[in-house]
């Protein structure tokens, strides 16, 4: 224990007592350490938009500023770590996630809150506690995730999260398995319970080296049994998910498909989109990304023979910066307006 003269003299004058300063010293200690492994990132993500639908869109928006507070889970039998995300103002209610601070238009959610916790079983079974996003799907909420400012139809037939206890196992090198327990519900808010069991599945597995021109692909299938949106017998959801990340044998081009089904119990019929991205880094500033769906939706809205086509370009001008630009082509049976098209603008900082 280490003390200044200053702080021995005050002992020996019987005006503070050695165990004081030890027990305050070591709460210090502990407050530092855990402050050294707490690390905090995010992002700003600004966007301008203007289409032909005429709904008054052409305007500047602030999509999002996302906060994640997280401690890395380290390498022991019994590594913990944490993770809390948090959205704010003004997207933060889309997520539905149960307002952390006020409402509306004007509030702070929950993204993700959960604790990690290892088990040494095996090559350690990680486990991941609290709410978590889903395991299902190519695309996240967190725009600074994707290859593209708007979301895909897949990603609207999706659930998003899920409140329970998700186990992963890493078997070999190239296999890695998921199994969860989840609150019984289709509805991504905290705590939300309709008295039963979800539960959750993913497989991910990489083709060895030894497949040839197929080496490097990794597949991935998932899949959310047994959710619940009412608690009604009828409402049962069960979603899957089928994914393949594809090498091309052109330096920079890369290939990811999606497809993505929706079984909806009762009189509403399935949901079955397929989704084609195709990535090309032209230089080392600027990728250009292409999405081509197809497919139909049936879950609250009705969109059958889905046509839709995105192309986007990303440069990198600003250190930390992503600035973007995204057309947007979609259309489908019915569309009395022909294909809808919208143009946006992006910038994204992270820190």
């Amino acid at each position: 224990m280490k003390m200044n003269k200053w702080t021995m003299a005050l002992a020996a004058a019987g005006v503070v007592s050695l165990s004081s300063v030890a027990q305050a010293q070591e709460a210090a200690a502990g407050a530092n350490a855990l402050a050294a492994s707490t690390t905090l990132s995010g992002y700003v993500s600004t966007s301008y938009t203007t289409d032909d639908t005429g709904t008054s869109r052409d305007s500047f928006a602030l999509d999002v500023v996302d906060l994640k507070f997280a401690s890395a889970q380290g390498a022991g039998e019994y590594a913990t770590g944490y993770t809390v995300e948090l959205w704010m103002d003004p997207d933060a209610n889309g997520l539905n996630t149960a307002s952390v601070l006020g409402s509306g238009e004007n509030g702070v959610e929950l993204y993700q809150a959960n604790i990690d916790l290892r088990l040494p079983v095996g090559n350690g079974l990680d486990l991941k506690v609290g709410q978590f996003t889903t395991v299902v799907g190519h695309e996240t909420h967190n725009v600074n995730e994707n290859a593209f400012y708007t979301r895909s139809h897949g990603f609207a037939v999706e659930p998003t999260h899920h409140t329970g206890v998700l186990a992963s196992y890493q078997a070999t090198d190239d296999l890695g398995i998921s199994v969860g327990f989840v609150n019984d519900t289709t509805s991504a808010a905290t705590n939300d319970d309709n008295g039963g069991t979800a539960y959750l599945v993913s497989l991910g597995y990489t083709i060895p080296d030894s497949a040839g021109f197929l080496s490097g692909t990794q597949l991935t299938y998932a899949r959310v049994d047994g959710a619940n949106g009412s608690g009604a017998a009828n409402s049962e959801v069960d979603s899957q998910y089928l994914g393949a990340s594809i090498p091309l044998p052109v330096e920079g081009l890369s290939y990811n498909l999606a497809w993505d089904i929706r079984e909806n119990a009762g009189t509403t019929a399935d949901d079955n989109v397929l989704g084609h991205y195709l990535s090309y880094a032209a230089t080392a500033e600027m990728t250009v990304n292409v999405r081509y769906e197809t497919g139909n939706r049936n879950g609250g809205v009705n969109y059958d023979g889905i046509t839709a086509t995105s192309v986007g370009i990303d440069y990198k001008l600003w250190e930390n910066v992503v600035s973007r630009v995204e057309y947007i082509s979609d259309d489908w049976d019915g569309n009395a307006n022909g294909a809808d098209e919208s143009l946006v603008f992006n910038i994204i900082y992270s820190f």
